[in-house]
């Protein structure tokens, strides 16, 4: 088989895939197309295995005005696919069309996987519903925002976009984001009967927030160690900016992660930027599934 040094490439959606098909075709490359699974069927398109670089790759695909959504080196994956049915087509009346926009290693465990995706209609509504269905996590009514385990994966919700991180490959991110559409779609049917959640949650905090601090331990922010400085900031007694690495460069996907996290946990009420205010808002809690 071919697929030795070889790369995956996703897309954020069938037109994209189609497009590039072509184009790598044409180009004589030796590919795969790997389809996805029934289970995941029209909630990603088919991803292509290719034999080139993941630079080459992204320039061509980029020169003809394709978008991708992850170009990562390809690993077969040792695990059954799972055997169930299509999604509910009910989902393309609550979401609208769904774009696959990011795939790369976590942050937070660059050996497992961050896809997200971003729905077409706003899932804001839909949040406070699924919050009364999950229990423990991360939960601000306010903005609003969810985010909780499922074992090592994080996902998390907002109006704009889901995001499930810490998938351990391809096929673990499909299922994820099957269950992800399966928990949407039951808030939406239970809209009648079920009430909102309105109470936040503290579930999912400094341990964290750590992750994504640069480790310097350099006691530039007043505290021994960068352990509690995140534990400082997750129960609101400092604020990020008192952690001066995060400004220089070559931390900027430090700080991206950080600003990404406490917006999903709820503490940066305002959404993530480059140039936003971090403030805390919550502090520390547990999560328990039903």
């Amino acid at each position: 088989m071919f697929l030795h040094m070889a790369n995956l490439v996703t897309f954020p959606d069938q037109s994209a895939f189609e497009r590039a098909l072509g184009l790598l075709m044409k180009a004589g490359l030796m590919l795969e197309v790997l389809r996805t699974p029934t289970f995941c069927a029209g909630l990603m398109p088919p991803a292509i295995i290719a034999t080139d670089t993941a630079p080459k790759l992204a320039a061509g695909l980029d020169a003809a005005g394709i978008p991708f959504s992850g170009v990562l080196p390809y690993s077969p994956i040792k695990k059954d696919i799972p055997e169930a049915c299509p999604p509910d087509p009910l989902w393309r009346k609550i979401l609208g069309d769904l774009r696959i926009t990011l795939v790369r290693p976590s942050f937070s465990d660059p050996l497992r996987l961050r896809v997200e995706a971003v729905p077409e209609k706003d899932l804001g509504p839909l949040i406070p519903l699924m919050a009364r269905m999950i229990r423990g996590g991360a939960y601000c009514p306010d903005v609003p925002v969810l985010a909780f385990e499922e074992d090592h994966r994080l996902l998390a919700f907002s109006a704009e976009s889901f995001v499930i991180s810490r998938a351990d490959h391809l096929l673990d991110a499909q299922i994820m984001l099957r269950c992800a559409i399966d928990l949407i779609c039951a808030a939406w049917q239970s809209r009648s009967f079920l009430k909102p959640d309105e109470s936040p949650r503290q579930g999912i905090g400094a341990t964290e927030i750590f992750k994504r601090l640069p480790a310097t331990n350099c006691g530039q922010c007043g505290h021994s160690n960068c352990m509690e400085f995140a534990r400082c900031v997750f129960t609101g007694r400092t604020a990020v900016e008192r952690c001066l690495p995060l400004a220089e460069a070559g931390y900027e996907a430090h700080r991206e992660s950080l600003l990404w996290l406490l917006h999903a946990i709820g503490l940066l009420k305002d959404g993530p930027s480059s140039s936003g205010d971090f403030r805390p808002a919550i502090g520390v809690g547990s999560f328990r599934q039903p």
